[in-house]
């Protein structure tokens, strides 16, 4: 989702935050089945006292402070945040390092970089913890096979394009609705999206128009080349300094299907309503997984951080935090998520496995008519 993440994922990606103005700053942008990998001992933690574990992740991810300091008190340990770019930028990095790790989490891998992140380089140490508290993970988040016993599923997100209505009313535009609309003349010079290259969000939108197009997602791709799309290295640059509401020049943007409540909650009471509404035709599915890295130098740590980071304090801050929906089932939503956030009911969803057969093949056909 990867990628994960608005107004962070990640938004989301993740799977999976916005800058509005000078205050919004928000990450958005997303276990198998084996057994719980926890210890009654994770809550007392008294050879931990003092200690650190380190979570790599994306740029726009969010800390739930108040989850975080609730580990460091049952853990002794606090949790430090390796911020390692986009998602995909951050993936490379950890499979360059693969056996001798920055951190002992890596979080912010999402569907379509499963496969590189579970594939031989070794980056991760099987692990598939279950929810300590009542609930149980979706199981329609979960990997299949291998890839479901390294990585475990935290959020899920939708990457949707995101409409600047109050812009388009402006204009008297109305504004896309599908994705053919978006290779109209009249939304020319309006869209900005993030490169499949090096971020989730990308990857996810462009798997979304290859299960959309079949074989003709080519000439899909060099028409929007064609009506001026800008594209972005990542998630923030598009939505930050790029995206109308941020006050850039583009009043359509690739983000989050959970972006626009952000922009009500961080409005400091500016915004009763979002700006932006999102475009449903154009969102693909993103989970967001955490594993444990091979390697790691605080790996008992690193088992209890993501054993909580399925907890009901680390997944009801979710939602407010990096505006994701919670993995967890039974999880409670808050009231801004309640009546803001949208899970797309048509919401594409490229299965792990076909992206990781398809990317490398698809990414250079994409640069071959984008770059």
């Amino acid at each position: 989702m990867t990628d994960h993440s608005t107004t962070r994922r990640s938004i989301p990606g993740n799977r999976r935050l916005a800058v509005f103005g000078v205050l919004l700053v928000v990450a958005l942008a997303a276990a198998a089945c084996g057994g719980s990998g926890g210890s009654d001992d994770s809550s007392s933690g008294s050879d931990d006292t003092g200690r650190v574990v380190r979570l790599v992740t994306y740029d726009s991810f969010a800390l739930p402070e108040d989850a975080a300091a609730e580990f460091q008190e049952k853990t002794g340990a606090r949790i430090e945040v390796v911020a390692a770019g986009d998602a995909g930028a951050m993936l490379t990095k950890a499979l360059l390092a693969a056996g001798a790790p920055e951190g002992d989490v890596i979080f912010g891998i999402d569907d379509s970089l499963a496969t590189r992140a579970t594939g031989p380089d070794g980056l991760l140490t099987p692990f598939s913890p279950q929810p300590p508290g009542r609930g149980t993970i979706d199981n329609r988040l979960r990997l299949p096979g291998e890839m479901g016993e390294q990585l475990t599923p935290v959020d899920r997100g939708d990457v949707c394009i995101n409409v600047d209505s109050g812009w388009f009313a402006d204009k008297g535009l109305a504004p896309p609705a599908t994705l053919d609309d978006l290779v109209d003349p009249r939304y020319r010079d309006l869209l900005v999206v993030t490169s499949p290259v090096t971020s989730s969000p990308g990857l996810a939108f462009l798997a979304g128009t290859v299960d959309e197009y079949g074989e003709r997602w080519t000439d899909w791709w060099e028409r929007l080349r064609r009506n001026g799309v800008r594209v972005r290295p990542s998630w923030d640059d598009a939505y930050n300094t790029d995206y109308t509401v941020s006050g850039g020049d583009r009043p359509l943007v690739l983000s989050y299907a959970s972006s626009p409540p952000a922009e009500v909650v961080f409005s400091e009471g500016t915004r009763n309503e979002p700006a932006s509404t999102i475009m449903g035709d154009s969102c693909v599915q993103q989970v967001e997984y955490a594993g444990l890295l091979a390697g790691a130098e605080h790996e008992d740590l690193g088992r209890k951080l993501i054993e909580f980071m399925l907890s009901p304090a680390w997944q009801e801050a979710l939602p407010l935090t990096n505006f994701v929906f919670p993995a967890v089932t039974g999880t409670p939503l808050p009231p801004e998520f309640q009546r803001w956030a949208v899970l797309p009911e048509s919401s594409r969803h490229v299965p792990a496995t076909e992206v990781g057969v398809e990317r490398d093949e698809w990414i250079e056909r994409w640069r071959s008519i984008m770059e």
